[in-house]
């Protein structure tokens, strides 16, 4: 069963960059990135395209995700723009394996031939499909290449293989350090994408410009806890993906209208970010298992004033952390510590 497509790009970046209209260019599509559309890092892009480090030889690496192809085309955060700081030292491969329904656990006909990769990096929470693929390749197809993972979410590991498959597991923030302190090799690595979130120059905006009093970004999820919001005065806006598939979703969604909230699926990066600049407050009430740390992270990076749950010392932790990490410490510390497991 065929569970994704590798991208890649057989000439030199540079090479493609000086012969592609400007408009593929800029967009990051001759790159053989996860996507091809103008993200509004036109300057940014154009010059990661120039770089001359993409013209030299380099080994490859497999980067393996699992993303709702729908929202590909709009993922721009820290990850992403940390995995293109690692192509300048590989030549990365994508691989979404976003169409494995780990419910039905599938068999996996994805065979790498060995030293194909350096190494492969992965990312996703325990019991994705992402984690479900490196599984399945390490332990039934006894695949050799060593593997890495950047842990998305709070999950528990599920299974017995986690220090037989993963060499080196990444985690977010130290509050989720000691769910993986079995593990010989764990560290600490995430940053957000500076490029979209930033301070504009000058002083915030009076109060006459700002477009709502307070803004809450997360998806319609209980653990949200958007009924918090209904307690806020002023106008006020939710942002986050709506499942339809879950009744549960629909029906937060509708008792926010009821009380006067506004309401908005999730917008592109460029569209959040400005959001973020143009809220008086920007409010995280989710519980301490509801996610939200790269969200806060962006809107401080914004000049947002940020206030979070008083029950959620997770995020209480990232309102006050100085300086604000972003792609680039992301990158260097997986590069660092990648180099180490290409080399063991």
């Amino acid at each position: 069963a065929q569970v994704g497509v590798v991208v890649e790009v057989r000439a030199a970046v540079g090479e493609l960059g000086r012969i592609a209209p400007a408009h593929d260019s800029a967009s990051g599509w001759v790159k053989g990135e996860v996507a091809g559309v103008p993200s509004g890092l036109m300057a940014d892009t154009a010059r990661e395209v120039f770089r001359p480090e993409h013209d030299l030889p380099r080994e490859s690496m497999l980067f393996v995700y699992n993303k709702d192809p729908a929202h590909v085309d709009t993922w721009r955060d820290g990850l992403w723009a940390a995995v293109r700081i690692l192509a300048r030292h590989y030549n990365v491969q994508y691989l979404n394996v976003h169409d494995v329904v780990v419910a039905e656990q599938p068999q996996i006909n994805y065979h790498i031939q060995p030293n194909t990769f350096k190494f492969i990096l992965g990312w996703g929470a325990f019991g994705s499909p992402t984690d479900y693929f490196l599984v399945y390749i390490h332990t039934v197809l006894n695949d050799t290449h060593p593997k890495a993972l950047c842990i998305g979410g709070n999950a528990v590991p599920p299974h017995r293989n986690v220090s037989k498959v993963y060499s080196l597991l990444f985690f977010e923030t130290e509050w989720y350090r000691e769910t993986i302190s079995f593990h010989p090799l764990i560290r600490q690595a995430f940053g957000i994408n500076t490029n979209i979130y930033h301070e504009i120059p000058g002083p915030r905006p009076p109060d006459k410009d700002f477009l709502y009093d307070v803004l809450m970004v997360g998806h319609f999820l209980p653990w949200k806890r958007h009924y918090m919001l209904l307690q806020k005065e002023g106008r006020r806006l939710a942002v986050g993906e709506i499942y339809q598939e879950y009744e549960i979703s629909s029906e937060i969604v509708e008792s926010l209208k009821a009380g006067g909230v506004e309401v908005t699926n999730m917008l592109p990066p460029r569209e959040l970010a400005d959001l973020y600049r143009r809220s008086r407050l920007v409010y995280f009430p989710m519980a301490i298992m509801g996610g939200g740390e790269r969200a806060v992270l962006e809107a401080r990076a914004c000049g947002a004033r940020v206030e979070v749950a008083e029950d959620n010392y997770k995020l209480q932790e990232l309102q006050h952390l100085s300086p604000i990490p972003d792609h680039n410490v992301y990158a260097q510390k997986a590069l660092s510590l990648s180099l180490s497991l290409s080399l063991s």
